[in-house]
Order: structure tokens, then C-alpha cells, then sequence
């Protein structure tokens, strides 16, 4: 992060939901990929813009019903081709957008009883995306809501940059998730942004998991403190 002479960096909110030590994700409470699915494309299409095109992969994850998985393999390879990736753990392939359904159909048909010996989905699509959030009142996103704004403050190892906004979803043969990292202004706008993205959820989002980033004396570097929800703030 470099602060040229006279560059006063802006203070900025974000919610990171969920930390990977308090689960990781949101349920999107969903028994069915396919509602998963629509409840994603309800809400990114409510409150996000795309920065750039998603990334969609399916994953098929070892110690499943042998049947299951075999199915799924030789599905994913003729719908998707070669795997992306391959380990112990789990086999990846790349899914470009025209093919997401068939993706979703091949979780369907192996069904909610498809899960791994730890009880974990035998499979499920993913979709990780960065996005620029929708301010509901000019309904276009935030214009000082930006990576470069910020300086490129790298909030951890990740990749993660303050100003850059970002979701990922899981969506599974048993369950599906939804990880957020939110970045909205320290102003007026904050509340009506914050009930904003609640109101196109279907999940609350935590109250413990709201921060305000300010610039450090030296204006080189940037520190978080915990702060109240502002779902709930009508001030």
C-alpha cells in the first residue's frame, strides 16, 4: 500500500462472512442445488455487479458411494472434459457458464442421500465471482467503493484487497453455501446498503462479523476494530 505525497486514504466497512473459524460460509439454506442455485442468482442479481466473468467448477470429493461417484465421473468428463485438478481428496473440472445446468442436473440425480463417509456432499458446483455492490438508492455501485481507492490494502494472504467485494458459493448434493466478503462505504449510505444486501438473503447475516478499516498515523497502512451490525442501525 503507497500513500503519494497529500493522498488521504478513506475509511471503509466490511463484512467478512463467514471466517473460516466460524464455519466458513452461510446456508443458503436450500435442500435442492437447484434452489440453491436460484436463491444465488436472486440475490447477485439484486445486489452485485461482476468485475469480471465468474469462475464455475464441479467437484467430485472421494469416499462417496462407489455407484455415485462413479456416475458422476463419467458424466463430468463427457460433459466437461479432462479434470482440472485431482488429488486424494477430490477431483475438479472446470465448467464454462453454458454448461452450469448440466452441472446442476447431475447433481440432482444422484440425489440428497449423496454424501462422503463424513457426511459431506459427494459433489457440488462452485461459483466464485469478485463484484462491486449495488448502492439501492443511485442503483449503479458504489463509484468510491474500489481496490485502488483503498490503496490495494491486502486485508490477509487470500488475495483479499479492501474495496475489492467477493462471493463464493457451494452448491452440493447434500448442502449449499454461501461466503461473502462485503466492502460498503463509512457513511450515510452504509445502513440502506447493509439492509439492502439483508433484504435479498436467505440467511441473516452475523452480527459479529462487521469492521471498520481506518488508515493508520502514518497513512501506509490500515487497522480494523469491531463495530455493531448496521443492519439494524435507523439512525
Amino acid at each position: 500500500m503507497a500513500r503519494t505525497q497529500g493522498t488521504t486514504f478513506p475509511q471503509v466497512v466490511t463484512y467478512d462472512g463467514l471466517p473460516r473459524a466460524a464455519g466458513g460460509a452461510h446456508s443458503l439454506r436450500a435442500k435442492h442445488p437447484d434452489e440453491a442455485f436460484q436463491r444465488l442468482q436472486s440475490f447477485a442479481n439484486a445486489c452485485t455487479e461482476p468485475v469480471s466473468s465468474a469462475s464455475w467448477a464441479f467437484e467430485i470429493f472421494a469416499g462417496g458411494p462407489p455407484a455415485s461417484t462413479e456416475q458422476l465421473v463419467a458424466l463430468a468428463t463427457e460433459r466437461f472434459g479432462g479434470p482440472r485438478y485431482r488429488a486424494q481428496t477430490h477431483t475438479e473440472w472446470n465448467v464454462r457458464p453454458e454448461s452450469v445446468n448440466h452441472a446442476l442436473a447431475a447433481l440432482i440425480a444422484v440425489g440428497p442421500d449423496a454424501v462422503t463417509t463424513h457426511g459431506r456432499s459427494l459433489a457440488a458446483l462452485t461459483y466464485n465471482t469478485p463484484v462491486r455492490l449495488i448502492d439501492p438508492d443511485a442503483h449503479a455501485p458504489y463509484p468510491d467503493i474500489t481496490p485502488d481507492a483503498f490503496g490495494r490494502f491486502a486485508v490477509d494472504g487470500y488475495g483479499r484487497l479492501l474495496g475489492d467485494s467477493g462471493i463464493r458459493a457451494t452448491l452440493g448434493t447434500a448442502a449449499s453455501s454461501l461466503s461473502l466478503w462485503f466492502n460498503l462505504p463509512d457513511d450515510q449510505r452504509l445502513s440502506p446498503g447493509a439492509r439492502h444486501l439483508q433484504s435479498h438473503l436467505p440467511f441473516k447475516l452475523s452480527a459479529k462479523h462487521w469492521r471498520l478499516w481506518r488508515p493508520t498515523r502514518s497513512g501506509d497502512s490500515y487497522h480494523a476494530t469491531k463495530i455493531p451490525s448496521p443492519v439494524h442501525d435507523r439512525a
